[in-house]
């Protein structure tokens, strides 16, 4: 399977926005839960809805997070002492280098998480299973998200940073094609709604 993944380019928009600080106004919430730049959140909903038309139904379980979440779940997962996870990941913060703790998975150093600009979505399933477990939901997504402006922040599962549960709209200003046919389609049905009238 080939894991789609592109370096994350920052919409314009966010540029002067702090990590952690996307006003809300600039957010909005998805179907499944939670919330995304607006823009993000638009075309993760046309995708959560194109693979439920394929029996493959998604529970979020992480989206945009305010620095002060980024910090809490930092301290949670790692530690300055090493206590002997195997692989360890390493972090610098606060002029440290921090350790991950065994039986966690990473994060990012608070202020830089993609999660912290409203760009980053965590998956599972709606049944509660893994992502990564569900061979048929992630081939769907590496075939598919990438139509929708959504890639994984790495291609290789051998990695201990790789995530497969972890997509991110990458694209920037490049608004994909689907959300471009919705809004094209909205402006239609309103202009033959106003023929109607006029």
């Amino acid at each position: 399977m080939k894991y789609p993944y592109i370096k994350l380019v920052l919409p314009t928009e966010l540029k002067n926005v702090k990590n952690g600080q996307v006003p809300a106004d600039r957010l909005r919430k998805t179907l499944i839960g939670g919330r995304l730049w607006h823009w993000a959140s638009i075309s993760f909903d046309l995708m959560v809805g194109a693979a439920k038309k394929e029996g493959i139904e998604f529970r979020n379980i992480g989206d945009f997070r305010p620095y002060d979440a980024q910090l809490a779940m930092f301290r949670d997962r790692y530690d300055v002492v090493d206590r002997g996870r195997k692989p360890q990941i390493t972090r610098s913060f606060e002029g440290k280098t921090w350790y991950l703790k065994p039986g966690k998975s990473p994060s990012g150093t608070p202020g830089t998480s993609n999660h912290g600009m409203g760009l980053a979505i965590d998956l599972s399933m709606k049944d509660g299973s893994t992502l990564g477990g569900n061979a048929k939901a992630m081939a769907w997504m590496c075939a598919n998200a990438p139509t929708y402006g959504f890639y994984l922040q790495g291609s290789d599962p051998k990695s201990p940073e790789f995530e497969a549960w972890h997509w991110q709209y990458a694209v920037g200003d490049n608004i994909p094609k689907p959300v471009h046919d919705l809004f094209a389609y909205l402006a239609a049905v309103a202009e033959e709604e106003k023929k109607k009238k006029g």
